[in-house]
């Protein structure tokens, strides 16, 4: 059979499509239409059998399983540092060229409750690996999720910030609709990505 599957760009291009292409290898009659979009697309009428998202869900009647989890982290170059001077609090970021994605504001969490945290800066970008090349070329802080910015803060490039204010884990979900039997190709993708993720 067919299965139509969707998922963010980044996280789609790095994560998940390599895993769906192991899986086709595994089930070779497979037929599947990978969609990589960061819009948010509707199952049902768009006709997808499962979709990736990252981060909180909204409520719907979707089924959700959990496939993995991501950490948002603020981090600079050493170079950003040396020039600048390392924030300390959440009000520190005032005075630092914050790199902007979508959004004019960082979570957080601030005396145990969710905090955002406006910012500003000479930068935005609403792609996230623009953002991670400004930041390790010494352009300004940045805040991505974890799967951006793992293997450069091992390497030294990025320097990680603001670990008290750090969000907990968010959950990475497989959506898909609520059929009372769900067909085995969905069920076994799921569980494949769930193993793998």
């Amino acid at each position: 059979g067919s299965l139509r599957v969707s998922a963010p760009v980044i996280y789609g291009e790095r994560s998940v499509a390599p895993l769906v292409y192991d899986f086709m290898k595994l089930h070779q009659e497979l037929e599947v239409s990978l969609y990589l979009t960061n819009r948010q697309v509707n199952l049902i009428d768009e006709g997808f059998d499962l979709v990736v998202r990252l981060g909180e869900l909204e409520s719907s009647s979707m089924m959700a399983k959990k496939l993995a989890t991501r950490t948002q982290v603020v981090c600079a170059a050493p170079e950003y540092l040396e020039r600048h001077g390392i924030p300390e609090t959440l009000a520190d970021l005032n005075d630092h060229n914050c790199l902007q994605g979508a959004t004019d504001y960082w979570r957080f969490i601030n005396q145990g409750k969710p905090a955002n945290q406006a910012i500003t800066g000479k930068l935005s970008c609403n792609i996230g690996l623009s953002l991670l090349d400004a930041a390790i070329k010494g352009i300004g802080i940045v805040q991505l999720p974890d799967y951006y910015v793992t293997s450069h803060i091992k390497s030294k490039q990025l320097i990680p910030l603001l670990k008290q204010y750090q969000q907990p884990e968010e959950g990475i979900w497989a959506l898909y609709p609520n059929n009372r039997y769900l067909s085995p190709k969905v069920r076994l993708l799921i569980d494949y990505l769930s193993e793998h993720l």
